[in-house]
């Protein structure tokens, strides 16, 4: 055993003040007391090998909910009580302290030490308090942060019958225990020649993927494949982004793979693919505005069969397409392409444009500044992008949207809503939109997120209700089109009805759809 002694630890770098609000419900001053006390007469422990922080995927996005403190010895016991910890800048408060395993399970007589902190969501920053990430304001896309300093000081550690104290600042972020990320157990790329569509040069591109793969899978069976595309701030080359910048591993999760478990099935694929743009990339880099088509839409084609043609027992008849935003866009864009390839979709907060926008001579968007906001918008055009072709392409199709009103990032009234009337006016009998009010959480229960955020209802199983499709085909307003959003209702008043049967949420319409 390494041991070393010091007559306090809880500099830190962080100040007693600002760390006298962990813990008890002591006032300040005698918890401030009583802890130097303690920390005063134990030994400060030496032996500490690393601090690992533990990232879960969260509704609002990645957070770390625990930590894991790797020692050289085994811990007899540990007191929870004084424990105070900052990550990344945030002062945590911590709910129990206990010996683990090394994934932060309980298990005793160990040598490392879990810490379970309370998680919470930033309406400042939009992200979960402590989050892992950094937005990248030049790129537009969520990256691991490039250092993540965690700071812990404890009073009472007993090992070998001896009480120490602990005291570490480390930098963690390379140190990561992700079970969420760790069910999509199988990582690819695919690479390609492409044309480019702006410049008509060929190009080589590669897309990442991620993918889970049901337990049990055996000889014969034929097993569905739901296929995620994540939003503008996923893009990259780590698919742990997309996962968990969407909380795509509830999908994985046993609450909505059971909706694809029968004797013969033991569950559905899920793939995740990531662009290393965006996916509204005409072929410039840009973002646009979901009125092109993207450099991706082949090479994402061909990922599709790649991963088909190496998994033999996936039912082709049963390939599902989602996404949200940017990957609502190209869920959209997908099917208007490949209409005979998906048997369902199933976009979120999309943004395949109903109308064109402004182009300059050279292709790129014309883009108008706004003097009040400092910022610049492209310019809607009176012509339709969502043209009679396109709507005639996948009519027949299974669609199910999801969206909320107050969307301030993909306005329904530019999307979503005149693209599903004019689809229910030709006539489309299985498509579906689930109309949500605003977007509230329930990882942090009386959270209000911002509108564009309605993938929460999709990965926490609440897309149950869908606006009435009649009141929708006669609307002349051009602002609702008919619908009226409910929250109450799961999306909706009515009920997704096929062939006589009422299917209760999203999830167990998808189930049902085969080509």
């Amino acid at each position: 055993m390494r041991r070393k002694t010091f007559s306090t630890i809880f500099t830190l770098g962080i100040t007693a003040g600002l760390l006298a609000g962990c813990g008890s419900g002591e006032s300040v001053d005698q918890q401030d007391s009583d802890q130097q006390e303690g920390v005063q007469s134990a030994d400060a422990y030496a032996g500490v090998v690393k601090t690992s922080i533990y990232v879960k995927g969260y509704e609002g996005g990645p957070g770390v909910p625990k930590l894991i403190i790797e020692l050289e010895d085994a811990v007899d016991s540990v007191d929870p009580s004084g424990w105070q910890v900052m990550t990344a800048g945030s002062e945590r408060t911590v709910t129990d302290v206990y010996t683990s395993d090394e994934n932060g399970n309980p298990q005793e007589n160990s040598n490392f030490i879990a810490i379970d902190m309370e998680t919470g969501f930033n309406d400042e920053t939009f992200s979960v308090i402590g989050s892992p990430f950094t937005y990248n304001t030049t790129t537009s896309m969520n990256e691991w942060s490039p250092a993540y300093e965690v700071a812990i000081a404890a009073p009472s550690v007993t090992i070998e019958d001896e009480t120490y104290s602990l005291s570490i600042t480390e930098d963690a972020v390379n140190n990561r225990i992700s079970p969420d990320t760790d069910l999509f157990t199988a990582r690819a790329t695919f690479s390609g020649t492409y044309v480019n569509p702006m410049t008509d040069q060929a190009e080589e591109l590669t897309l990442s993927t991620a993918a889970y793969e049901p337990a049990d899978l055996s000889e014969g069976e034929a097993n569905p494949l739901v296929i995620w595309l994540h939003g503008q701030g996923e893009g990259g080359t780590d698919p742990d982004i997309a996962i968990l910048g969407n909380e795509v591993s509830a999908l994985a999760k046993e609450e909505i793979q059971s909706y694809f478990k029968t004797d013969d099935v033991t569950g559905a694929y899920v793939l995740a693919v990531q662009a290393p743009t965006y996916w509204m990339d005409e072929g410039d880099g840009t973002n646009g505005n979901g009125s092109g088509i993207s450099r991706y839409t082949e090479i994402l084609m061909d990922t599709s069969n790649d991963n088909v043609a190496a998994h033999p027992d996936v039912d082709t008849d049963r390939i599902y397409l989602g996404g949200c935003s940017n990957g609502g866009y190209m869920t959209m864009n997908m099917v208007i392409h490949y209409p005979d390839y998906f048997a369902a979709a199933y976009p979120i907060c999309e943004a395949y444009a109903y109308y064109e926008y402004e182009r300059n001579s050279d292709g790129t968007y014309v883009k108008a500044s706004e003097e009040a906001t400092g910022t610049s918008a492209f310019l809607k055009t009176g012509r339709v992008w969502f043209t009679e072709e396109k709507l005639q392409a996948i009519k027949d199709l299974p669609i199910w949207f999801v969206q909320s009103a107050d969307d301030p990032v993909v306005v329904p009234a530019n999307y979503l809503l005149p693209t599903y009337q004019a689809l229910v006016q030709a006539g489309a009998e299985n498509t579906w939109v689930s109309y949500f009010e605003t977007v509230e959480g329930t990882d942090s229960p009386g959270t209000t997120y911002m509108g564009h955020f309605s993938w929460i209802y999709l990965f926490n199983n609440q897309v149950t209700g869908v606006q009435d499709k009649a009141a929708i085909a006669a609307s002349t307003d051009a602002e609702t089109f008919g619908s009226e959003p409910s929250n109450a209702a799961g999306g909706g008043t009515a009920a997704a009805t096929v062939g006589g049967t009422t299917y209760a949420n999203i999830f167990e319409w998808l189930n049902a759809q085969s080509r």
